[in-house]
């Protein structure tokens, strides 16, 4: 499509809507720099001071989560509050604690570190040790007899929190937690922040940014400049935000946390481009003219891409091109805004065309061969029917009740199975099929029991048939050593559908087997062909796609030792709005 009546609509909207207000208004936007300059200033400081005060608020709250985990586990409270003894305690502490801190201490730069009252538990992996070895500091005591639950503490010049830190270099912020059973207090529990992991990262240039203590505020210097004690005591005198001529800067207090927050950031200050504005209205002109028409040549151009893709698409009757040629959308695609999003949908929209064609071929293909096999199996089928009835009246006669029954049986099968004009059947003669199946296998002598669990009104349901006696047969092909056999088949209301399980306590799967069956069984693409000589699951799979959908598929599980198989069935509408397969 070579017509350029949009670009000239959009060329000339440009110019009266949009570039003759723009110079109208020019003068008055530079008047109004410095005010929208310093609005954009304060926005940048508090994303900034969002940022870093969400940093320092989830660094506390994992060291405050870490300790909250060990209080929690019970039967680590009980074990540490308990005397220990060698033998059974042993095997306890070097395998649960040892698992325990390995997870715990494994996460982040935050370290627990637990003081015990309870001398008789030895020190290990760096993390349990008795009371003495934390700083028995007046502060420290008058938290372990007060009704507080926990406090944050700062390592002191010479004197630290603990005497055995992880991160014995540097300087650490300790959130101490008790550990109480019931109203006595058995221990502390020392989540160790480095100051280093607070630092922030700065998005603007990339850099790391590590606060620097003043009193008892940690200051984050965005700005690059030295601050002095006197602006520190001004932006540090009330809470919120704030700025003066070369500095915007927040303050936050934090009580229950280890240390307040100052962030500053630097204003911008005014160049002399802006006086130089007016003077280049003229090239900004030409400019701002050339741009636009540059950028919405393009943006027509790729709109034709689009469109020429889709013609090329209708040309070829919805088939990739044969001649290695790339389809024009594709250049729409490389794009990065809404146009590269519509030529994303206009090529998924050709795509699903293609495989709704594709399956539309497979499914004449599939009813062709259901043709020819329904016609393969009118070849006088009463005969069979007939001659098998002899047999079984015959056997009766001569006594053989169970043979006899089981050629009734089978002679039902087969007439269920060569009924191949109907696709669709209700859950009840699948449950008739699986029964005449069962009457099969009882002249095998193999002990097995089936269970069936379906609510009545669901038996009345259409589905697909041939669907529940192949998992039946699977059941007693891998029944392994179970005696005796026990398989459950269940279905329940799921809404808009219902859902099949199909349970035994036969050969269990190895978690590798199960996974390959469950993958399996998720990507393989549903066919109409079929291996073997016998309906498999991998047949069953293939028709629960392509009738009910790719997301319908066959999940394999193992509970309480025994295998699980699980699909959805969508409802169907009654029998009188279903067309038979022919």
């Amino acid at each position: 499509m070579k017509q350029n009546r949009l670009f000239k609509k959009f060329l000339a909207i440009f110019v009266c809507l949009i570039l003759i207000p723009f110079l109208l208004l020019l003068l008055y936007l530079i008047f109004r720099a410095n005010q929208l300059q310093l609005k954009n200033d304060l926005a940048q400081n508090e994303n900034l001071a969002l940022q870093t005060m969400n940093t320092v608020h989830q660094q506390n709250e994992l060291a405050r989560n870490m300790c909250r985990a060990v209080v929690q586990n019970q039967n680590l409270v009980d074990f540490l509050d308990k005397q220990y003894e060698t033998m059974p305690d042993l095997l306890y502490y070097r395998t649960t604690i040892r698992d325990f801190v390995k997870v715990t201490n494994g996460v982040s730069d935050t370290k627990l570190q637990i003081y015990l009252e309870n001398e008789s538990i030895p020190m290990g992996f760096g993390i349990f040790y008795p009371m003495e070895y934390i700083s028995q500091t007046r502060r420290f005591q008058q938290f372990y007899a007060s009704d507080a639950e926990s406090i944050w503490l700062a390592d002191e010049p010479g004197v630290p929190v603990a005497r055995n830190r992880f991160h014995s270099q540097e300087k650490c912020y300790h959130f101490l937690h008790k550990i109480q059973v019931a109203s006595r207090c058995i221990g502390v529990i020392d989540a160790q922040v480095p100051e280093r992991a607070y630092a922030i990262t700065d998005l603007l240039s990339n850099r790391i940014l590590t606060p620097k203590e003043w009193g008892r505020c940690q200051v984050y210097n965005y700005s690059g400049r030295e601050l002095k004690a006197k602006e520190l005591r001004e932006m540090t005198a009330a809470e919120g935000t704030g700025y003066d001529r070369e500095l915007v800067y927040s303050f936050e207090k934090n009580p229950a946390g280890p240390f307040d927050i100052l962030v500053v950031t630097s204003r911008s200050g005014i160049t002399n481009t802006t006086g130089l504005l007016a003077l280049l209205v003229p090239v900004l002109f030409l400019a701002l003219t050339t741009g636009f028409s540059l950028y919405n040549r393009q943006v027509i151009r790729d709109i034709h891409s689009c469109l020429d893709g889709m013609e090329m698409a209708i040309e070829n009757n919805f088939e990739m091109p044969r001649d290695g040629r790339a389809e024009p959308i594709e250049q729409a695609l490389q794009r990065n805004d809404e146009i590269s999003v519509l030529a994303s949908r206009i090529n998924y929209l050709l795509q699903q065309i293609r495989t709704l064609l594709a399956q539309k071929i497979q499914q004449q293909t599939a009813a062709k061969e259901a043709q020819l096999l329904a016609l393969q199996h009118q070849i006088n089928p009463h005969f069979l029917y007939n001659t098998m009835e002899v047999f079984s009246s015959r056997m009766e006669l001569a006594g053989l009740y169970e043979e006899s029954g089981a050629i009734s049986a089978f002679c039902r099968m087969l007439r269920y199975n060569m009924n191949t004009k109907e696709l669709m059947t209700t859950l009840a003669d699948e449950i008739g099929q699986v029964k005449y199946y069962l009457a099969i296998q009882k002249i095998r002598r193999i002990p097995f029991a089936v269970d069936f669990d379906i609510p009545k009104e669901l038996m009345g349901e259409r589905i697909i048939r041939f669907l529940l006696e192949p998992f039946v047969e699977n059941s007693f092909k891998y029944r392994g050593t179970a005696s005796p056999l026990k398989i459950l088949i269940s279905v329940r209301d799921a809404g808009q559908s219902i859902e099949v399980t199909i349970r035994n306590n036969g050969q269990t799967l190895t978690p590798q087997r199960m996974e390959e069956l469950n993958q399996r069984f998720r990507q393989a693409p549903a066919t109409v062909k079929t291996q073997g000589e016998h309906i498999g699951l991998n047949n069953i799979n293939s028709r629960l796609k392509l009738f009910y959908g790719e997301e319908h598929f066959i999940q394999v599980g193992c509970e309480n030792g025994e295998t699980v198989f699980r699909f959805l069935l969508d409802r169907q509408a009654p029998a009188a709005e279903n067309p038979p397969l022919l």
